[in-house]
């Protein structure tokens, strides 16, 4: 029997639900761009900006799984380097939109690029590569934490002199996940919840607001989006325009939409922002409450997928690389839909595969791709495929107790000279998966009882 190929190996153990759903809301995307575009539609426009851009991710994401993910351990702190240059240059060089200067251009203003989105997946790298070095089987101790926050640190003071809140908020919760999976002492637990406490505190009861405000650490405008968000009736027509015409699109939508192509609200100019910050309101708005709900869905199994693929993962760095990456991507939806919701003030994060934006569709699909590439060389770090593969054995039990054995079946074993057809270590149990079906009563207890 000939010895299974690497491409074969690969394509075993390759994550077919996250690349589906992840092509799904894509799909999604450019069906609610093409109504929000309306009568844009011409030329070099946004929706075929999306598709072009969208392709390019592809072409990433193809050929990104052509390489060992672990060499993005080594090259972690490169790109972490040049992403705080490139960060820092957008602040003093980059294109002012809106008050805020975050982007720099490519050849002409059309098409620009926001380092900020490639500031969140490289922190994400430097982080995994530096807790996946570290050996601490009790938890990460007080001493172990000073670096990582200040890695984690530095990233998002420099996203906020822009000034951008959301992005900086966005990669503060990217990365709590990765502290869990990494585990920390309780009693370092203890101490942050209590200095967060104090904090909280200090800056509600005595005076730490006014200290901060005349710091600049925050902003007038920040207290304006809050108090907004509080009592957005107060400014329907001025400050509580957004989240007013949001709401009002939401719930026009009811539970199966207005139709496709017919959504008053952004189609008469009320919804702003509908293209990106506002792309989910749109989308309730057409869809209903049936379409944002399979919306959702399609998240949570795009969610689900990368985090099984986590759980699996054979090394500690591909795991906390994953599972951060997973994380981007999850607090990225939830944050923007609880904002157009009015769960949260605005903080203009765009909704991820939905909303149009050159620079973040190419970075979500590369995020993607990375979780890809987790999975796909899991393997490698397996010495007993099928005692860390009980499950796949054990669905064949009900059938294996009158079966008889078979010639051609090969045994998980450590290579043998005299055995040039062995089952390689790497190999998974399920290559030919009929086979298993044919084993001898005791077969897999004989197995699993091997050194």
């Amino acid at each position: 029997m000939r010895r299974p190929s690497l491409y074969l190996l690969h394509l075993e153990n390759f994550n077919w639900t996250l690349l589906a759903s992840m092509c799904a809301l894509l799909m999604v995307g450019f069906v609610n761009l093409f109504s929000t575009a309306g009568a844009q539609l011409q030329g070099w426009n946004s929706f075929t900006r999306q598709i072009v851009f969208s392709g390019l991710g592809f072409l990433v994401l193809a050929g990104s799984l052509f390489f060992d993910y672990r060499i993005l351990k080594a090259l972690a702190w490169p790109l972490f380097c040049v992403s705080i240059v490139l960060v820092v240059l957008a602040k003093y060089h980059g294109i002012t939109v809106n008050g805020a200067t975050r982007w720099l251009p490519l050849g002409t203003d059309a098409l620009r690029f926001q380092p900020s989105e490639f500031m969140k997946i490289a922190t994400v790298f430097a982080l995994a590569s530096f807790l996946s070095s570290r050996d601490r089987k009790g938890g990460l101790g007080i001493l172990d934490l000073v670096f990582p926050v200040l890695l984690v640190a530095l990233p998002c003071y420099v996203i906020l002199k822009q000034p951008d809140v959301g992005t900086a908020l966005h990669l503060g919760l990217t990365v709590i996940p990765i502290f869990i999976i990494r585990r920390i002492k309780t009693a370092v637990l203890a101490a942050l919840a209590f200095m967060v406490v104090i904090g909280g505190s200090w800056v509600l009861f005595f005076g730490g607001l006014d200290f901060l405000l005349r710091h600049e650490v925050i902003k007038e405008y920040h207290l304006e989006r809050y108090e907004t968000f509080r009592y957005p009736e107060k400014d329907p027509n001025g400050k509580g325009w957004q989240i007013t015409q949001s709401k009002n699109a939401i719930g026009s939508g009811q539970m199966n939409g207005r139709g496709y192509m017919e959504g008053s609200q952004q189609k008469h100019g009320f919804l702003p922002a509908a293209e990106t910050d506002f792309a989910f309101a749109a989308l309730a708005e057409e869809w209903g409450f049936v379409g944002s709900g399979v919306t959702i869905l399609l998240f949570f199994a795009l969610i689900w997928a990368a985090l099984s693929g986590a759980s699996r993962s054979g090394d500690m760095f591909g795991s906390l690389l994953s599972v951060g990456l997973a994380s981007l991507l999850f607090f990225q939806m939830a944050i923007n839909v609880a904002m157009v919701t009015g769960l949260m003030p605005v903080v203009g994060i765009p909704l991820p595969f939905i909303s149009y934006g050159g620079t973040s569709s190419v970075m979500n699909i590369m995020c993607v791709a990375a979780i890809l590439n987790v999975g796909m060389r899991r393997y490698r770090f397996m010495e007993a495929p099928l005692r860390q593969n009980p499950e796949l054995w054990e669905k064949a039990q009900p059938s294996i107790h009158d079966a008889q054995p078979v010639s051609s079946l090969r045994r998980l074993a450590p290579p043998n000279p005299n055995e040039p057809d062995h089952h390689p270590v790497h190999r998974l149990p399920h290559y030919k998966p009929w086979l298993k079906h044919l084993a001898p009563k005791n077969w897999v207890q004989q197995q699993q009882l091997m050194p």
